[in-house]
């Protein structure tokens, strides 16, 4: 088996799958919410797939994934405020 490589994106991932369920059980969370939930969930998969693609060192890979989250969400706290 091929060694596991954890990165920030893998992270942001589980937690936020983690999230939808909690909130699919709690049924606090409406059928729209869940696709738009499940479309960020396919843009952090492919996003770090590119991530790993385009650099190939681990440290690399942490420091541009970890850069890119925290865009992310800045970006979203902004429109949010905004």
């Amino acid at each position: 088996m091929k060694r596991l490589r954890i990165t920030p994106l893998n992270i942001a991932s589980a937690l936020l799958m983690t999230w939808l369920l909690w909130q699919m059980i709690v049924d606090t969370i409406g059928m729209g919410t869940i696709g738009w939930i499940f479309l960020l969930l396919l843009v952090l998969v492919v996003a770090d797939q590119f991530f790993r693609l385009m650099l190939r060192s681990l440290k690399r890979v942490w420091i541009a994934e970890g850069i890119f989250v925290v865009f992310v969400a800045l970006a979203i706290w902004i429109l949010r405020v905004w």
